[in-house]
């Protein structure tokens, strides 16, 4: 692994190229690792070794926490007023939720994301 220091805010931070492990978990992102595919390229700064990580990270690190059912949500499966009201959204759903999975959506959030013709779903 290559590595390099720069200076961010003052201070001195190692920058470390990780390849093609993922920035977060430090998996393998590879081609022929099963994860090469949902890749994303990615950085990372880790508190604790004061390392600036610099390479891709898994779809697995970057899925998201449901507002409504705490279960992850995959990478781009997340969906937000936005989805379901286009322009006209709130900042949030009607019970504060931002970001929901499919499975939690309502009757009536989901019968308005059907009828949007913008929308895949």
């Amino acid at each position: 692994m290559m590595s390099k220091t720069v200076i961010y805010a003052g201070e001195k931070y190692a920058v470390v190229d990780v390849g093609s492990r993922c920035v977060y978990c430090n998996e393998d992102t590879a081609f022929g690792s099963g994860r090469f595919v949902n890749r994303v390229g990615a950085d990372h700064f880790d508190e604790e070794t004061k390392e600036y990580r610099d390479g891709y990270s898994c779809a697995d690190c970057m899925s998201m926490e449901c507002d409504r059912c705490d279960k992850c949500i995959p990478l781009d499966e997340d969906i937000t007023p936005y989805c379901v009201y286009g322009d006209d959204a709130l900042d949030e759903f009607s019970d504060g939720a931002y970001r929901v999975c499919h499975d939690c959506l309502t009757a009536e959030e989901t019968k308005i994301l059907k009828e949007n013709p913008e929308n895949d779903f």
